[in-house]
């Protein structure tokens, strides 16, 4: 298991959590925190995606419930509730989060950053709560990363 996921450092304890690769992990990362554009990183073992990460910088807030319920493949979370607790604003699905912090940087005032696990089925609950662990130990951790003002 990585450390480094999507260039932030994680506990591999916490990634294993979100599905065991069958080969090597590999990363397709094209997100650049210096120039803080919208990217994805996706985490593949072998051909298959495994764990999706998009990076996303706006000027105003996101409702985040509104880009869970989209039907398009950067933002859908399944059976999304807001998480109680967080520092952030964070919402868990049963296969995705998104979280969003205040982040004043070059690409706006507020960052977004959505987590999505393409092989865990819709309706399948029983990944929710370690989707929750990982969202509230690597969002802070990525939030640091980032230089916000």
């Amino acid at each position: 298991m990585p450390d480094v996921l999507c260039g932030t450092h994680i506990d591999p304890a916490l990634t294993r959590r979100l599905g065991t690769p069958t080969k090597n992990w590999h990363e397709y990362n094209r997100v650049d925190r210096q120039r803080a554009i919208t990217a994805p990183c996706f985490v593949l073992s072998g051909s298959n995606e495994v764990v999706s990460v998009r990076f996303s910088w706006r000027a105003v807030a996101t409702d985040l419930m509104y880009l869970a319920k989209d039907t398009g493949k950067v933002s859908g979370v399944t059976a999304p509730r807001y998480m109680d607790n967080s520092l952030y604003k964070t919402l868990v699905g049963t296969d995705g989060a998104i979280s969003q912090t205040p982040c004043k940087t070059k690409g706006g005032n507020y960052f977004t950053l959505t987590l999505q696990l393409p092989q865990v089925k819709p309706g399948d609950n029983s990944h929710r709560k370690d989707i929750e662990t990982f969202i509230r130990a690597y969002f802070p951790a990525t939030v640091k990363t980032l230089g916000c003002a």
